[in-house]
């Protein structure tokens, strides 16, 4: 079965006119077509036009598009000239600077570039990951790498941490951070997180420095909560690009 996703910023918000053109457009093709917005972590079926309104999609809003049928691939064709006139479709590198200029602007203190996002194609195994996952973090932010290296091991020993099937999220406080940082990892290969919730395809490392106070970690508690959310975890686990995944990420430490 083949799986296509659209992630784009919606511009203008879903009207009643635009919800008519993406039911009358679902019901071209075969595939199972799904309307989810992440921002308000709700979906609904793209062939039901209430249902799609009952979404309350607004301008700004952060949506996807999941699609998965034998004739997905030209479903995605089509439904991205749609999302076009709609938004801004995540897929090249240049669509990233919406979300990274909104971080800067709400939360200087988190930066969260393309270049702390990784994939690897290759089979890897936990240890290795955790360490590609440090490699990403800015240099400038880690003081000690050995020192963040131990913490995230002896974090690791104590519990996995995996969140949702699929999504893992090891976090530290650790005095080897001076601010705030984080990578993201996504695997084509299932990856054992020693988890009876089974394997892994994305990780999300969060480097806390000690001593921040309870507001500085609101934005990561955001994320936290986000990710456990079944929509938004869903949306994250099937963005196919970095800024997509990026934007997720972002949308998630701000809302």
């Amino acid at each position: 079965m083949l799986r296509r996703e659209l992630t784009f910023c919606c511009h203008q918000g879903l009207t009643i006119t635009q919800a008519k053109q993406l039911c009358r457009l679902a019901g071209l093709f075969k595939s199972q077509i799904l309307f989810i917005n992440i921002s308000r972590r709700q979906r609904a079926e793209a062939s039901s036009q209430l249902a799609l309104l009952t979404l309350a999609t607004q301008p700004g809003d952060l949506c996807q598009l999941l699609i998965e049928g034998l004739d997905a691939e030209l479903a995605h064709m089509a439904f991205t000239c749609w999302c076009v006139e709609l938004g801004q479709p995540l897929g090249r590198p240049a669509t990233s600077a919406r979300a990274e200029q909104r971080l800067a602007a709400a939360l200087p203190d988190y930066g969260f570039s393309l270049a702390q996002l990784g994939h690897s194609s290759a089979p890897l195994d936990k240890a290795l990951a955790l360490q590609v996952m440090v490699d990403l973090l800015p240099a400038e932010r880690v003081r000690d790498r050995a020192a963040l290296e131990q913490a995230i091991a002896a974090r690791e020993q104590l519990a996995a941490t995996i969140i949702r099937p699929g999504l893992a999220m090891p976090h530290v406080i650790c005095p080897a951070i001076t601010r705030p940082t984080l990578s993201l990892l996504s695997c084509d290969e299932p990856l054992p997180w020693g988890s009876a919730l089974g394997p892994v395809q994305t990780i999300i490392l969060l480097a806390i420095p000690a001593g921040l106070a309870p507001e500085q970690l609101r934005p990561l508690t955001r994320l936290a909560r986000a990710l456990m959310d079944k929509v938004v975890s869903t949306a994250l686990l099937h963005a196919s690009s970095a800024p997509a995944r990026q934007a997720i990420v972002i949308d998630s430490l701000l809302s």
